[in-house]
């Protein structure tokens, strides 16, 4: 199958290994019945850790249990694969998980749809590698140049505008303490830096490809939007077909409300993004769906998989699917929606009577 790169970015402690299970267990449960898509490993071997990761969070024998992901790591291990040129240099390749994806029958495309089949190279770098002066010839990340999607996971909770303005609402422990605090926009800043570099991008042009923001963590900041859980009818509806297909202009309406919320506590995050991408989209998420709680044996922060109730984790890869082979995830407008959503649905307001939530 034809190759396509997508590349996730974030900073340390953005939740990239709790994102990735989440959204790969969903992806796996939905593709085929929702969207005419079978999705699965092309080498189980190879997606190996990340399989563990979905075993622990979703397959757990005791799903009483904090369980903690270990965060990724900064080279060795399964994530890279070491090459010796020999003269002492040896350099850590990053290595990708690989998910063949084709259409099934009822596919929108129907018999045509055999040449959208593809295989989603998904990168997934330690954040330690964007730390600024940590850039290093022998653990490379060219594949930012070359993928067609870039995902960068903003974390409010490790902002102290969002801490502060969140912690009368939550008992989250990353909101109340600072558990994780990193200059994501130095981070982003960085990323786009080698990226311009790479590709031979002069300073004053845009990347134009798809940029998507997601902001993580969404249960433990939703009391700055509409305090409601996120649904995926928000967005995504019935088609012709029968199959799910995005509702790409309420999922621009309500990536306008988030840039508003992001863009009030953090600026320069908004600068970082939009400075670097003329194609960016904020979309909101959660991989848990609730605070985590204290390890005390370890000292980390885990879930009890019984309590997971991820919000919103497929929509950011289901829009970047979209956007990489257009027609392999199909789209609907406004009037085919089988419920109508008001375009403010994340928007806070104090006036109960001029609420904006689903009718």
């Amino acid at each position: 199958m034809e190759p396509f790169f997508i590349s996730i970015l974030g900073a340390p402690g953005s939740g990239k290994s709790y994102f990735l299970a989440a959204m790969t267990w969903k992806l796996r449960s939905i593709l085929s019945s929702q969207f005419g898509l079978s999705f699965g490993d092309a080498d189980p071997e190879a997606n190996q850790l990340l399989i563990n990761y979905e075993e622990e969070l979703f397959l757990n024998s005791d799903d009483d249990k904090l369980v903690a992901l270990r965060k990724t790591e900064l080279e060795g291990g399964e994530l890279y694969e070491t090459v010796n040129y020999g003269s002492g240099r040896t350099v850590q390749y990053p290595k990708p998980f690989v998910f063949p994806i084709q259409p099934e029958a009822g596919h929108q495309y129907g018999a045509h749809s055999r040449r959208l089949a593809r295989a989603l190279c998904l990168y997934d770098n330690a954040g330690e590698h964007f730390l600024p002066g940590n850039e290093n010839a022998n653990r490379p990340v060219q594949h930012l140049a070359v993928s067609r999607v870039l995902l960068f996971l903003f974390d409010p909770t490790q902002h102290p505008k969002f801490r502060n303005a969140c912690k009368d609402q939550s008992q989250d422990p990353q909101i109340l303490k600072n558990v994780w605090s990193n200059r994501q926009d130095l981070i982003f800043q960085e990323a786009a830096n080698r990226i311009r570099n790479y590709k031979g991008l002069p300073a004053h042009e845009k990347d134009d490809r798809p940029l998507v923001v997601v902001v993580t963590k969404y249960d433990a900041w939703c009391s700055l939007a509409s305090g409601k859980p996120l649904k995926e009818e928000w967005v995504t509806s019935a088609t012709q077909s029968a199959y799910q297909g995005l509702n790409l202009k309420q999922l621009r309406n309500i990536s306008r409300q988030v840039r508003e919320i992001v863009s009030k506590y953090a600026p320069e995050m908004v600068s970082a993004v939009e400075g670097f991408s003329s194609d960016v989209i904020y979309i909101p998420a959660s991989a848990q769906g609730q605070a985590p709680e204290l390890i005390e044996e370890s000292g980390y922060l885990g879930i009890r998989p019984r309590d997971i109730k991820s919000m919103w984790i497929e929509i950011p890869m289901l829009y970047a699917l979209h956007r990489s082979v257009p027609g392999l995830i199909a789209t609907v407008k406004n009037g085919e929606q089988k419920k109508k959503v008001s375009s403010s649905t994340m928007q806070k307001t104090s006036d109960k009577d001029h609420s904006s939530s689903p009718s």
